[in-house]
This record gives C-alpha cells, structure tokens and sequence, in this order.
C-alpha cells in the first residue's frame, strides 16, 4: 500500500531512474537538461480533472439532481489549487439557464440542484463543471454532461418514431412513421397536424395531414444532398408546436472511415500499424470490412472492424506504389478511401502492449537517409504529466531498434511516447493504456437476501487494495430503482473512465463503460484500437519547454479583490477601502498595495452576497477614484458537438415512463397531507416598489416589475437577458442593417430615469447599451405593454398615435444617470454565491407511520455523497425501501485520495411481501 506521499515524490524517483538509463549513450549530459525542463514543467503547469457522480441519468420537472465532485490532479490525487468548482447549465440553444459555485475542499465537493419550473422547463440540457485553474488549458479538460428533464404535467405528446430509407432515380428518400399519444396511453385521434421538415433552420418541406384513429402518421420525402441536422416539427391546426423530433440520416455513401497510421507516418519500405474508425452520417460508428490494394488491384490486406467501427492491420508500403481501401458498407456499398500519404524519408514508432506482459515492446525504425545522418531523437514517455521515461536514440548500429520497457515505471491510465528531434520537434507519438491492477476493490453486503416495501436496508461496504489490504478512503453511493431508472454501466462513464482514459481522449467514446469492464483479449485489442484513433493528451511540447504565462489564477477560497484607480485610469496607493454586506452585517477594511489592488479573503460563509466597496481617501471621502472588482467572465457555453441531444418524448421506454409518471404524482403530493385534500393554489402577492422609480403611472403600477432584490438575485444579467427572460414576446428585428426591439408588434420605447434612451443614442448604440450595462446598474425595471398602463405613456410621448402603438420599459438606476456613471468610489458587487449542500432526504419508516397513506414512489432510493471507510476499509450504510416491488441498482464509486480509484455496482431485491 502506498503512502500518501509516493505519487509526490514520483518526479524525482523517476528522474534518478532516468539519468539510469542514459549510462549507455554518450549524450546524457544534454538529456538530463531536456528531462530537467520537462519534470519542471509538472508542478507548475499541471492541469485539474473533474469527475461529476449523480444519482442518476435523468431527471423530472420538480425533481433534485444531486452529486458528487472529484477534482484531482494530475496524479488522481485531491487538487491542492482550486477550492472552487463552477458549474454551468445551459438549454439545447446554449443558453444558460443557471449558474453554481461550490466549495471544494481537499478535492470534493457534493451539492444539489433544484429542478424548479422557474429555470427548467421539460428539454434536453447539458452540465459542465470547471475550475478557474481549468481555463488556462482549454475547454477540452471541462467535465461535461448531457441529461434530460421530463413533465408528465406538460401537454407534450409522446411520440414513437422510426425511419427508413430507400432510393428513388438515385436519390435518397426517408419513410418514416409517427405514432402520437399520451402518458396514459391513448393516441392522438383523427388530429390535423402540420409537419415541417428542417434542416437546421431551413425548411425544406411542409405538408398537413391528419392522424389516424390508433394516433400514427406515415410520412415519406425526398432527401436534398447536402441536407444536415434533420428534423420533424409537429404544429397543431393552432400553429402550437407539438414536438420537434430529430431524423437520423446514414447514406451510407456518406460514411467517413479515416485511416491513421502508429505513430503519426508512413515510411516507404518500413514496417506500418494502421489504425482506422468509421464513421456514420449522424457521427456514430460503423462496422466496416474491406481490402487494401494496389495499383494492380492486387489485395495486400485486409481488415475489419472489432469493435464499435474501430481496428487495426499491419502492412508494409512498397516505395513509388499507391494503395486503396475497399471499404464494405452498410447496405452493400463499397467505397474507395485513399490511405495516407507515404513519405520517402522519416522515422516509425511501434508499440506493442500484451496484456498479460510486464513490459511495453518498442520498436523504432528509420529510413536509410535518416539512419546514416546519425541525428540523434529523445524517446519521452510521459502519464499523468510526468516524464517516467527517457532515452537517446540514434540508429548508427542499423535502421532498426527494439527495446523492452517496464510497465511498472508508468501509473495505471495512458501513457503517452514522443520521438522528437534534438530541437524537440515530435516526429511521432503513441498512446498506450498501462494497467497495474491497482484499482480499489468494492465489496457490498446485504443484511438480507431480500426485502419488503418500506423495509430497513444495512449494507456493509468494504473496500481493500490490490494486496487485499483495507482502504481508508471517500466516497459516494447512489441507490436507484431499475422499475424506474434505466442504467447502462457501458455507455455510463464512471470515476475510472473518466480520470484514466476518456478525460486524455479527443471526441466522443461510445461505451466507454466497455473498455475497462474486463481484461479478455478482445476488449484489451480494442483499447488500443480507441488509443490508435482517439490519441490525445494536451501535449504541446513548444509550450511545455516555453511555458506561456497563466491567464487564470486559481480559486483557493471565496475572495473579493480587485483595484481602484484614479481619473487617469493609475493605479492609486495605500487608499482605504471597505466592504460593506447586510446579510451577514460586516464592515471591514483594508489598504491597496503598490498596484492598488485590494483583497478581502478569510470571509464568512455569505449564501446571497451583496457587497458595497468603497475607496476612500486620508479624510474618508471618495473623490477622483473608481474601483474596479477582478472578476472574470464565463466561458461561452457550447455544448459538445458528440452530445446527443435527443428530446425525452421520442421513444420513450418504459422505465422513464414510470418514472415520470411517479415524478409528477410525487409533486402533488408535496402539496397535501394523506388526510386532507387538494386545493386550488392561491397566490398572495405583495406590491413590490421601486423607490425614486419615475413610472408615470405611479411605482409599481406595470405589467412586469423587478424590484432591487429581484434585480440582486439576477447577478450580472444584462439589459437584453433581463428583457429575454422576464418579457414574453420580446424579440429583436432588423430593419435594413438596423436593430429595433418589439414586445411582440409593439415597438420598445426604453426610459431611463424619465429619459427617451432613443433621442439620446442612434440603434446600434441602443443595441450596444442594453448588452452592455447589466442588473447591478440598477434597482427597478417596470415593463408597460397593456393598454391600461400604456395610456399615461402614450398622452406624454405620443399624444396623435394610437394607444397601442408602443411598449415602454421603465429604468431606476442606482446612480439616476441615464447615462449609468458609476458613483464615483463605489461599487456594488453582488458575486454568484457560493451554493451549500443539502442533506439527502430518506424517510425513516416505523409502525406508526403517520405517512403510511403517501405513496413511496421515490426512484432515488438513498443517495450518501460523503461514505468514509475506517481502518478496516469498512462502512455501514441505512435507507429504506419504497412502496413497490423491484430491484435496485446500488452504484459506488470514489477513491482512497492517493491516486486509486474504485467503482462497482450491485443490485438488492424488493419483493411483496418481503423475507420470511
């Protein structure tokens, strides 16, 4: 078992292992440099990875996602960075919906999230989860998530869809088949409905029909050649939309299969591993087979997919000749694909990793050219940000090299080689997947064979490493029911998947569940079939030997900081600065340093933080200077191009069904007890005021009022996303070049303190002015549209028009400067607060039981984020089971905090009547 400090010490240990192996190339000297930069980059540069657990795939209007975070290292170990993690969701527009920042500390951090009808509506949404650190290496290092929320209290219709296709004169046509129904099952009768086909914003065609008496539809149209992003929009005869529903297209004459050789090249008359992954239309992987040949059309090799459209052959290229692949389709096409490019010169790079061996076999080869220049290479082999290994190559003593390397230099996950030049230009490079077996076990126990509903579940966890040996360690369990919650541990990632392989890979794995599922020799050869076509780790080598400055600073605790200046934008020294905040009351202050920066850290915990700073001078007025808070933007949010944003009503299956069901009758029942009855809901709503508001109808007389506290909890929305999310109709209109803004016909008059914006400023400032300035410029924004409030706007600005010619929104600022100067040494910073987790709720039944009436329909059974093992590697876990017989699906996962991790699932089995 490994101390907590040996993955620390790893840089060092392998750098004396290092300079070992150089004793037998005269060029040591030089080496030791190269490998001194290269470990010196670890510390310094060393990336975040985040793993995000929930307690399961999908999710309810009304329903709670709750979670588990890892933040690790690059030596899986709890990031000693970032003491905060961001999490974004954003729509299937990329809009994001809401925004969290939790506190993280010694690597994890566990947390909820509402589903509330106020941000989330039924859709598809997508989750990403980073760290300020995470920024400096790209997006690629984000955790990201898609899942979907369904409303059985929505008027969505379901829909059952499938498609064909067939030919007609040579074009591709699709046939599809539509079968419209309710959640109780009953079909969408002798309905006129109006389908629109789409090809992303483009309609292609538009045809209404009306639907059978058992609710189907037969649609059949012609496919344009370059159509993409298909999709069936369903209106009814009310022009309201009923659902969009994706088309997936695969002309098979539309297939991709790419072709990569190991190692990056090809080199006439050397030895070549190819790696090749077809690729469907909608981006999903084919099987493929086909043949290699000539120019003669004589077959030199042949090849087939093994798994999931990926696999590998060997051959050796003949100098002057030029080679094909036949490519075996689906449907029966062959398609010729070229191979890439051969070149006459160069090196080739060759890995072959038997599962069962010790050692990684390397061979190296050269043209003749290369080998009789006597260039001399480095041989670097790097996991987890390390170099574990390196060696001197020069091919003097023949064009061939073969060389054993022991696994046990490099940690289990990917392991990455680079031949590069003296300059340290990479000439090739190969990915290989190293296991130690080192995982952590998971033992689970039940106290019985089988329970009953409402019955009291102990389940013993015992964890212990590869020596059997116990493990202390953290981590998370999620119980589900499978009657409602569809679980798939292949196409699932887990803990392992994520930090050992697919957070090092470029795009999309499917099953990434399967790839470390067992170790036959099919999945191990498919392994590294994925690292031939997916290969890649964020390694550039020019930036790790000159490495670029760091943009973003981590996060190590919840800070305000920032700078104040003067009028002629200079930094002002030793000027006193305080915070104010109402909830919790604090006053403090603090002096700028030489740059005039300030810091307020070591800060209570603040759930809703609203900060007043202001800079003061010797005799405690603010005059000629301004503060200005570090805070950085997020991210643009895109979702992941691989994401499947598939609606949830397509193809429903009958465990979301269930499930969605039980979710909306779970939302009733939070609203009455089992005695009593259902009520109509009342809502008691208070008059909200905008003080020195200049509304003509008196504050607060408007169709859409935000007061200050709507405006604090609104962040730092601008105008537009204020107008966006809280104005029904609102939209943008371009006339000729110019914009103008609308309240569905009306056009927007916008007054800013009892100014016309218009008679001040042209359009394109208009549209910059209200994308600019946001929620903490202001107290009160009051929305007049109906005739009833329009009518005093209407007399004053446009007495000849009609009265409903016009909408006005009404601006308080803070400053009551249309113009929104900021008050000069003051600032309002109202931060994302920092969201705090909530306890997990699991009833806890007896006789007595004054619920016994509620139904117990939960499909998160229990849901424990923060499971410890003792000295023992032993915990003991309670929940009991719901009201209906099913099976359970126990999911665990988490790490001993030293660099192993360990996952495991197992089922329990609730039964009628329970053991007798």
């Amino acid at each position: 078992m490994k101390k907590p400090n040996e993955m620390r010490r790893l840089p060092l240990l392998l750098f004396m292992v290092i300079t070992c192996c150089f004793k037998s190339y005269a060029q040591a000297d030089s080496a030791a440099k190269v490998i001194g930069k290269l470990t010196a980059f670890s510390p310094d540069q060393s990336t975040e990875k985040a793993w995000l657990q929930f307690d399961k795939p999908y999710y309810a209007v009304g329903d709670t996602i709750w979670f588990k975070a890892y933040v690790f290292n690059n030596f899986l170990m709890p990031t000693d960075k970032s003491a905060i993690l961001n999490i974004d969701i954003a729509n299937d527009s990329n809009k994001v919906v809401t925004r969290y920042r939790l506190p993280v500390q010694s690597g994890i951090a566990w947390g909820n999230i509402a589903l509330d009808n106020k941000n989330f509506a039924a859709g598809t949404y997508t989750l990403r989860g980073y760290t300020n650190w995470m920024r400096n290496f790209g997006e690629d290092y984000f955790f990201y998530k898609t899942f979907t929320v369904s409303d059985a209290g929505n008027s969505q219709l379901l829909v059952n869809a499938s498609f064909g296709s067939f030919m007609v004169n040579g074009n591709s046509s699709i046939k599809t088949k539509l079968h419209f129904g309710t959640m109780t099952g009953m079909p969408l009768v002798a309905q006129p409905v109006t389908l629109d086909v789409m090809s992303g914003d483009k309609r292609l065609y538009r045809q209404k029909l009306v639907t059978a008496v058992d609710g189907d539809l037969d649609v059949n149209f012609a496919l344009p050649p370059k159509s993409a992003n298909l999709a069936i929009v369903a209106e009814n005869d009310k022009e309201e939309r009923l659902a969009v529903i994706p088309v997936p297209v695969n002309r098979p004459q539309n297939a991709d299969v790419q072709f990569l050789p190991e190692g990056g090249q090809l080199v006439t008359g050397l030895p070549a591993h190819i790696g090749f992954k077809a690729i469907g239309e909608d981006g999903r992987e084919l099987y493929v087979s086909g043949t290699i040949i000539d120019h003669t059309q004589k077959q030199i090799a042949s090849f087939k997919s093994l798994h999931n459209g990926m696999g590998s052959f060997d051959m050796i290229f003949a100098e002057g000749e030029n080679y094909t692949a036949q490519v075996n389709l689906p449907g029966g096409l062959v398609k010729q694909y070229l191979l890439p490019s051969v070149k006459s010169s160069g090196t080739v790079l060759s890995i072959k990793n038997e599962a069962k061996s010790d050692s990684l076999h390397l061979i190296l080869a050269a043209s003749q050219d290369v080998a009789a220049s006597g260039q001399s290479f480095f041989l670097i082999g790097c996991a987890r940000g390390i170099v574990c290994y390196a060696a001197i190559v020069n091919f003097h003593e023949g064009n061939s090299l073969s060389k054993k390397i022991a696994k046990s230099l490099f940690p289990t996950g990917i392991a990455h080689f680079t031949l590069m030049t003296a300059t340290y230009r990479p000439v090739n490079e190969r990915l290989v997947f190293i296991d130690r077996s080192d995982g952590l076990n998971i033992k689970l126990s039940a106290d019985k064979p089988y329970y009953g509903k409402r019955d009291s579940v102990a389940l013993k966890l015992k964890v212990t490493n590869q020596d059997g040996d116990p493990v202390m360690g953290n981590f998370s369990m999620a119980v589900t029911d499978d009657g409602q919650i569809k679980l798939d541990s292949l196409n699932e990632e887990n803990i392992a998947t994520r930090f050992l392989l697919s957070a090092d890979l470029q795009g999309h794995i499917e099953q990434p569940g399967y790839y470390l599922s067992n170790k036959n020799p099919e999945t191990w050869q498919a392994l590294d079939n994925l690292l031939l076509t997916q290969g890649w780790v964020g390694y550039e080598w020019a930036q790790i030997i000159n490495p670029p400055a760091i943009a973003y600073k981590p996060e190590r605790e919840f800070a305000v900081t920032g700078h104040v200046f003067n009028v002629l934008n200079k930094p002002v020294k030793g000027t006193g600065v305080l915070l104010f905040s109402k909830s919790p009351p604090m006053l403090i202050d603090t002096l700028t340093d030489q740059d005039g920066k300030f810091v307020f850290d070591h800060l209570p915990r603040v759930d809703t933080p609203v900060f007043v700073l202001k800079a003061v001078n010797k005799n405690g007025k603010s005059f000629n200077v301004n503060v200005k808070i570090d805070e950085a933007a997020a991210p643009d949010f895109k979702t992941p191009a691989n994401a499947q944003l598939i609606p949830w009503y397509i193809n429903i299956d009958s465990a979301l069904m269930a499930y969605t069901k039980n979710a909306e009758v779970a939302r009733l029942q939070q609203d009455f007890t089992a005695e009593g009855h259902l009520l109509k809901e009342v809502k008691v709503t208070e008059k909200k005021i905008i003080k020195e508001s200049e509304n003509l109808n008196g504050s607060g007389n408007a169709d859409v009022v935000l007061d200050e506290k709507d405006l604090e909890n609104s962040g730092k929305k601008t105008f537009r996303q204020l107008f966006e999310q809280n104005i029904k109709g609102f939209r943008e209109v371009y006339h000729g070049v110019k914009p103008w803004y609308y309240i569905y016909y009306k056009p927007i008059i916008l007054i800013v303190d009892g100014v016309r914006i218009d008679q001040l400023i042209d359009q394109f400032d208009f549209k910059q002015y209200i994308e600019f300035h946001d929620a903490g410029d202001i107290k009160g924004m009051e929305v007049i549209c109906s005739d009833h409030y329009a009518l005093n706007y209407m007399s004053r600005f446009f007495p000849m028009a009609p009265i409903d010619s016009f909408a006005f929104i009404e601006i308080t600022t803070r400053s009551g400067n249309p113009m929104i100067e900021n008050t000069p040494g003051i600032y309002l910073y109202k931060p994302l607060a920092i969201s705090w987790p909530k306890t997990f709720y699991k009833p806890k039944y007896a006789v007595t039981d004054t619920t016994k009436n509620r139904l117990d329909l939960r499909s998160t059974i229990d849901w424990e984020p923060n499971v410890l093992t003792d000295a023992n590697g032993e915990a003991t876990l309670w929940f009991y089971t719901a009201d209906k017989p099913s099976t359970y699906t126990i999911t665990v996962e988490g790490t001993d905090m030293n660099g192993h991790l360990g996952y495991k699932q197992g089922k329990i089995k609730v039964e009628a009547s329970g053991q007798k």
